[in-house]
């Protein structure tokens, strides 16, 4: 397939495609506040050359367009380009929407809609959708983490963790120095809907300390009584 992913929202320009003005001004004058470019069009006859000569980041697709409905462009863009569609209807019937995702939409608008959710949308979907550059390894200490692979070494020496006991010692190790309290590392290594125990990172710091203190780490985690860890050198 070709076409590509965009890299980021700003140099980002959006393709609305839809037969009532209205749509256009309201999405454009948004789109444009959020840092990105639009051009638009009324129908889909034309589409898969504007493909081809600009270079789009976003299509925002309405699905009841004049002569070729929009689940039909959806087919034939999807059938040549990868490139990320929003679609528009007017009916929000669930079928439709189902017909559209199935198709290779990216999301799905009910209208009316208001501008602000399509922005926020159009954000969410291309941050899905770029590619992302591959993390550094990050240096701490005589400590070396490689975040691509959950892989952790203290010098010539691996040591083997687990992905959650990863990136708690790469949330501590981001604020070395610092101490940082267990809601923080909750909130950051198992999100903001986590509603379990807060001991879990007790478990998971212990376990920490003895696999850093075995593979020979020049790292000490230590324990503000009341508040969280701290990670230093030793």
């Amino acid at each position: 397939m070709q076409g590509k992913r965009v890299s980021a929202v700003k140099n980002t320009t959006i393709l609305i495609c839809d037969d009532n003005p209205t749509v256009h001004e309201s999405l454009s004058v948004y789109l444009k506040e959020a840092g990105m470019q639009t051009i638009s069009i009324y129908d889909g006859s034309h589409i898969m050359d504007i493909l081809k000569e600009r270079d789009i980041s976003l299509i925002i697709l309405d699905i009841m367009l004049p002569g070729k409905p929009g689940t039909k462009i959806c087919q034939e863009i999807r059938q040549q380009n990868d490139i990320p569609i929003l679609m528009l209807n007017a009916r929000g019937e669930e079928e439709d929407r189902v017909d559209g995702l199935l198709l290779g939409a990216d999301d799905y608008v009910t209208k009316p809609f208001s501008p602000r959710e399509v922005v926020a949308r159009v954000q969410s979907i291309l941050k899905r959708t770029r590619p992302q550059p591959p993390e550094r390894d990050i240096i701490f200490s005589n400590l070396t983490l490689c975040p691509s692979s959950y892989e952790a070494a203290a010098g010539d020496t691996s040591i083997g963790l687990m992905p959650k006991e990863f990136y708690v010692l790469k949330c501590l190790i981001d604020r070395s120095g610092r101490v940082i309290n267990r809601n923080l590392i909750l909130d950051e290594v198992w999100g903001n809907n986590y509603f379990g125990d807060m001991r879990v990172v007790d478990t998971i710091v212990k376990r920490l300390r003895n696999k850093l203190e075995y593979g020979g780490a020049q790292v000490t985690i230590q324990s503000v009584y009341g508040v969280g860890y701290k990670i230093e050198e030793i």
